[in-house]
């Protein structure tokens, strides 16, 4: 039981990855739209890079999850 609320665990910090990484991409768009500069382009190129990798990392870890479960739910058939 414990390892499938592991599973669950990571799934939900994925899904908050992936949200952290939409909001970032929203700040940029507003702060294209008021006042465009250089120091808020970078900063937010920077953070979206980052929560980029985040998620590029987060999704290869739901692909081992996925595959636990997968394993397991094979196992039981």
């Amino acid at each position: 039981m414990g390892e499938i609320r592991d599973h669950l665990r990571q799934l939900s910090q994925l899904s908050k990855k992936i949200m952290d990484l939409g909001e970032s991409i929203n700040q940029a768009e507003k702060d294209m739209e008021s006042t465009w500069v250089d120091q808020i382009e970078a900063r937010d190129l920077g953070d979206i890079k980052r929560r980029l990798k985040e998620v590029k990392d987060a999704l290869c870890t739901v692909q081992e999850e996925v595959g636990h479960i997968e394993a397991k739910h094979c196992k039981e058939t």
